[in-house]
């Protein structure tokens, strides 16, 4: 991983720190309170600690984009080394696979969050479940070209399944490309929760980062006074910073990543 990379993360990683040790934020200060000595980040409109908020939003976010993330790639790594190494099942998991991708995504998440209950949960579940098809897509024709490697037909003469040569032999072998997946999942997870929560579709009784948005923008003092600065700011500025620290180690590491860019033309 890179050093940018790594000091991204800095910041994500001591705010889940704190949330995770910090007790909740309680209205106990005046509302609209500037930073200064005891309130670092200043206090929101009920007088509650922003560094608190935002360090429990942390916990929230962080949480669901990678539980979501790990979910989704584990489903696509089902779907897509089934597909690949079974070629009866070739057809009908790609079809799925082309049939979920023809949905738009986005619009999906709203309309079902709309529905179904607004918790963590039901979050990961309804990102994961529209998450998996680009791992499944891009895993299938790298499964089936080492279908037939040669380890793989020596596995199977000695009597091995099929799951133990795909999970044992086949799938290590594109591990780098796995975690590029399990990566941009995050990342899509990261955004897609914040985007939800900024439209007023999660939970309002668990703190985000976009929850903090989606409240700053309802107050008429957000861009009339300075109190954007550290209503608005910080929780941008903290998601930004995770999405740098989950793209930064992609760029420019195709030819390593991905093993089939390996191969000299």
């Amino acid at each position: 991983m890179s050093k940018a990379a790594v000091l991204c993360a800095l910041v994500p990683l001591l705010l889940l720190g704190l949330g995770l040790v910090l007790p909740k934020a309680e209205a106990v200060h005046p509302p609209f309170s500037p930073p200064g000595a005891g309130l670092l980040l200043g206090a929101d409109d009920i007088g509650q600690d922003v560094l608190r908020v935002l360090a429990h939003g942390t916990v929230t976010t962080l949480g669901v984009g990678f539980a979501a993330g790990v979910l989704a790639t584990l489903i696509g790594v089902l779907v897509g080394g089934s597909a690949g190494y079974w070629p009866r099942l070739e057809a009908p998991l790609t079809r799925l696979t082309d049939l979920v991708l023809a949905f738009p995504r986005l619009p999906l998440l709203i309309l079902l969050a709309l529905y179904l209950k607004p918790n963590p949960l039901n979050a990961v579940v309804i990102l994961a479940l529209f998450g998996w098809p680009s791992t499944a897509r891009t895993l299938r024709p790298a499964v089936a070209g080492l279908r037939e490697a040669g380890y793989a037909q020596v596995a199977r003469t000695l009597g091995a399944s099929g799951l133990y040569v795909l999970f044992r032999h086949v799938l290590p072998q594109i591990t780098p490309l796995l975690m590029v997946n399990l990566l941009l999942e995050i990342r899509f997870a990261l955004v897609a929760q914040t985007g939800l929560a900024f439209l007023g579709l999660t939970d309002p009784s668990q703190p985000s980062w976009g929850l903090m948005l989606f409240q700053a923008f309802q107050q008429n003092q957000t861009f009339t006074t300075s109190y954007w600065l550290w209503t608005v700011l910080p929780p941008a500025v903290a998601l930004t910073l995770t999405v740098l620290a989950l793209s930064l180690p992609l760029l420019g590491d195709e030819r390593r990543l991905d093993p089939r860019l390996r191969r000299e033309p």
